[in-house]
């Protein structure tokens, strides 16, 4: 359980993969958790300016895609870490419309196709536009790793289906921090556990481990 500057909504602040990820602030109880939960290393950076990493970056197990707004400086932080692709895209936002796995992908539904192949090429999956509970920015409508993933409580049978489909795994619906229905907004994982915000309910705890099929 974790909140960023008093914030509960923390997938904002990070991007995780198996492996490593990027903290938007300087936060050492962030940090620490994120060593000792989901077993990274950690990045502290920006990412075209904004400490919102997480929706401004996208990652799965081969790297980490930007826009092209991201800074010189930046890339060479994150690239310690992360093999990082550099988009050139309006939709600067990739972490709010990309919703990925090491499997496939899920992106909104108004994304150009260039972006959908250059997204589909950097991270070596296959992409499908689409929905996730009706809400067109999917990584924020959901958290997903290559165990399992926890969907907007809103997604309808299809659009569970699509998921599932494209990204190999089976998934649940639910909320975060007592209600929240933007559950990449509140929680971050990967196959190793997760960390959700600090208003999250047990009973939302239990949804989460079932859907991720991990224990944080």
């Amino acid at each position: 359980m974790l909140a960023i500057r008093g914030n509960p909504l923390i997938g904002l602040y990070i991007r995780v993969n198996e492996n490593a990820a990027v903290l938007g602030v300087r936060d050492n109880n962030a940090e620490n958790l994120l060593r000792e939960e989901l077993d990274v290393d950690v990045v502290v950076t920006t990412i075209a300016g904004s400490e919102l990493v997480g929706a401004m970056g996208a990652a799965n197990s081969r790297g980490l895609v930007v826009s092209n707004h991201a800074t010189t400086k930046e890339i060479e932080k994150l690239s310690k870490l992360f093999d990082v692709y550099v988009i050139e895209t309006n939709m600067t936002c990739l972490g709010n419309i990309v919703c990925v796995n090491d499997r496939g992908a899920i992106v909104h539904p108004d994304a150009e196709d260039k972006l959908v192949d250059e997204i589909s090429k950097a991270l070596d999956v296959s992409v499908a536009k689409g929905t996730i509970g009706g809400i067109k920015t999917v990584g924020m409508a959901a958290v997903v790793t290559n165990k399992g993933g926890l969907l907007n409580p809103n997604a309808n049978e299809w659009e569970t289906k699509k998921v599932e489909e494209m990204l190999g795994i089976e998934v649940g619906l639910g909320t975060v921090n007592f209600g929240h229905d933007m559950v990449g907004a509140g929680l971050v994982a990967n196959t190793k556990g997760y960390i959700a915000g600090r208003d999250t309910t047990g009973y939302e705890l239990g949804v989460i481990e079932e859907a991720l099929n991990c224990v944080g």
